[in-house]
């Protein structure tokens, strides 16, 4: 059994069948890559916006404590004399975290009495809406109120008849500053009465 002979093809035909075989594994490959890596940038997209939120909320967690460390300082500040000082606690927050604005909301869960007032501290980032509470207890009451991020004052009010602490959007200059109850002798120092 022999086969029949094969026909000889012609030379240009040849390379023109190699040719398109060269080709479309070219445009196969390209497409291959193409497909993988709008994959891995779609995928890679997602893992960053979530880091970005974790940045975001560990930022907010520091200043929360900052805030919280500065509010503490004037409630023991309002407390530590019998006669109401004038009272002015600046805390110097940073205007943004992870290049997000930031806005600080302070809400009363109990007031003052018998027990601490509890206040909540919500941070909450104004562009991805990440938000952080952190609750502080003071003795003297404070105002409800939402401030942007910031330089923030913390002063004591004394205007209503009581003390309050009120946290308002402060500036840099006279950041804390305590002054003396009147008739308040501190003692004297090189020969001059303070």
């Amino acid at each position: 059994m022999s086969r029949p002979p094969r026909r000889p093809r012609s030379a240009g035909r040849a390379r023109d069948d190699r040719a398109v075989s060269i080709t479309v594994n070219y445009v196969i490959a390209l497409s291959i890559t193409a497909v993988l890596i709008s994959g891995l940038l779609v995928a890679g997209s997602g893992y960053v916006e979530n880091e970005r939120d974790r940045v975001v909320r560990e930022e907010l967690e520091v200043v929360s404590e900052q805030l919280a460390a500065g509010i503490d300082d004037a409630d023991r500040l309002a407390r530590s004399t019998e006669s109401s000082p004038e009272l002015r606690v600046g805390v110097d927050l940073p205007d943004g975290v992870a290049s997000e604005t930031y806005r600080i909301a302070i809400t009363e869960r109990s007031s003052p009495g018998t027990d601490p007032g509890r206040y909540e501290l919500t941070l909450r980032s104004v562009q991805s809406g990440v938000s952080v509470t952190l609750t502080v207890s003071t003795l003297v009451p404070m105002n409800e109120t939402s401030v942007n991020g910031g330089w923030v004052a913390i002063e004591l009010d004394t205007s209503g008849g009581g003390e309050t602490l009120v946290v308002s959007e402060g500036e840099g200059a006279n950041a804390l500053s305590l002054s003396r109850p009147a008739g308040t002798e501190l003692g004297r120092m090189g020969g001059l009465t303070v």
